[in-house]
């Protein structure tokens, strides 16, 4: 896939995003919550593997020269990152979304692209009848 966007335009940006880290107790807890006991027999996501995972999307991107903004180590650099970051375990709270928008930001201004600089590619959602979609994009 990054080959195939890479070979669409030679200036494109390409940003890989490490998956946040898992708190399995949260899981564990949200899932009982829905389904009680038999939460235990449903297939479940760890932290070690989102490790791994994260570990081979940073190698990605330094075998190809992209840049890689590495979430799952950076929230768990803070104190109590698994309520605060995360609302059931895996899902971002508003303070995780806040951490990933930073770190976005920041790098995008690390090349020099500015989001209020930046023109759209598509109409602002205020634009767009949703009656009739199609003619926003006329």
């Amino acid at each position: 896939m990054l080959t195939s966007l890479q070979d669409c335009s030679k200036s494109m940006l390409i940003v890989l995003i490490t998956p946040p880290p898992i708190d399995e107790d949260g899981r564990e807890r949200f899932a009982r919550s829905l389904y009680g006991e038999e939460a235990r027999k449903l297939p479940e996501r760890t932290n070690e593997m989102a490790g791994v995972y994260a570990s081979q999307c940073i190698e990605l991107a330094r075998e190809m020269n992209i840049h890689c903004i590495d979430i799952w180590s950076k929230m768990q650099e803070t104190a109590g990152w698994q309520k605060l970051y995360l609302s059931d375990g895996l899902h971002l709270t508003p303070e995780g979304n806040a951490v990933v928008h930073k770190e976005v930001v920041q790098t995008l201004r690390s090349v020099g692209l500015k989001a209020e600089e930046m023109p759209y590619d598509f109409p602002h959602h205020s634009r767009i009848d949703g009656s009739c979609p199609e003619k926003a994009f006329q």
